[in-house]
């Protein structure tokens, strides 16, 4: 019988050596497997099932660090203008991200109550809610802007897409625990009561995962509740991986090196408008139960990959043709 990690760990064994397999990735599937037992010991299937993602991402995470070390290793490979090209994008993106954490922050901080609490707390809480989101426009413009819709090397393009799977990893710590805690720790502030009960937006994806399985018994069933339950766990997941499908989104528009930088820029706004119309716009498809949650919350990444696939088979036909 197969367990869960075993075919994480026949994959490591394909890419890590001996050394590695024993230090990290042997360790990461015992606890892995340790912690799925107890789960479903307990009855607590999604909260299983979230280990078991938690592990890909943790095993995805060091795969991504050792890449980006071997990268780096090989200095010797690299040429000045994609020393360049790299140094331009992440500079860029650092800046935007910035930007839009700002950006994103003002309509909650001139709210009059939180303008007229003395803490300045409050603004370190109102962070996190707009971190993962900033983190995906950042990084997407960083990338649109800093390549300058120039070619660039697959060397260049392997490694924005590294940092972007690390972006994606801290998107997924950032959804899953930090916002809801500093979500709930803001409204404590603001109302001045310690005893509020947490929403859906300040539970954590274990405590999410606790009460889908909690309302999965008909005697407790709630018209609603359990389908918002069920759209905002998967929605965190698919959010949590939006830095690495746009970074393959604007990688792939940028990768023709024909199109100017306010194209590339007006492309990546496009992107990012359609991306959460679809995102709300199929949330009402799960309250009228046309799809399951999950579908609905999967469905803005997948066309986002379908239409960053587009500009990939152009050039590929280009430069077919320009053989012939």
């Amino acid at each position: 019988m197969t367990r869960p990690g075993d075919r994480l760990r026949s994959f490591a064994a394909r890419w890590c050596g001996p050394d590695t397999m024993a230090r990290v990735i042997e360790p990461l599937v015992v606890d892995l497997q340790i912690e799925h037992a107890e789960a479903m010991r307990s009855g607590r299937v999604w909260k299983s099932r979230a280990i078991y993602l938690a592990g890909w991402i943790a095993f995805l995470k060091i795969l991504a660090i050792c890449a980006w070390a071997d990268t780096i290793s090989l200095s010797q490979g690299w040429t000045a203008d994609d020393r360049r090209a790299l140094i331009s994008a992440v500079a860029f993106s650092s800046v935007m991200i910035a930007i839009a954490v700002v950006l994103l922050e003002l309509p909650f901080v001139e709210n009059t109550g939180v303008l007229q609490n003395p803490s300045p707390r409050r603004f370190v809480y109102l962070v996190p809610q707009a971190f993962s989101l900033a983190l995906t426009v950042g990084g997407t413009l960083g990338i649109v802007f800093g390549l300058g819709g120039r070619r660039f090397s697959r060397r260049v393009g392997a490694s924005l897409i590294l940092l972007a799977l690390a972006g994606s990893v801290i998107s997924f710590v950032n959804l899953a625990w930090v916002t809801p805690a500093a979500n709930q720790a803001f409204r404590i502030l603001m109302s001045g009561q310690t005893d509020l009960v947490p929403g859906i937006s300040e539970l954590s994806l274990g405590e999410l995962s606790h009460e889908i399985d909690r309302f999965l018994d008909p005697s407790f069933a709630q018209f609603g509740y359990l389908l918002a339950l069920a759209f905002a766990l998967h929605s965190r997941l698919a959010l949590s991986l939006s830095p690495l499908v746009f970074a393959l989104f604007a990688l792939s528009i940028a990768s023709g090196g024909f199109f100017r930088r306010w194209m590339l820029g007006l492309a990546a706004c496009a992107a990012f408008l359609g991306y959460y119309m679809l995102l709300y716009g199929v949330r009402s498809l799960v309250w009228n139960r046309t799809i399951p949650p999950y579908a609905a919350a999967w469905i803005p990444n997948v066309v986002t990959l379908l239409v960053a696939s587009g500009p990939l088979v152009f050039s590929r036909r280009r430069r077919e043709h320009n053989l012939f």
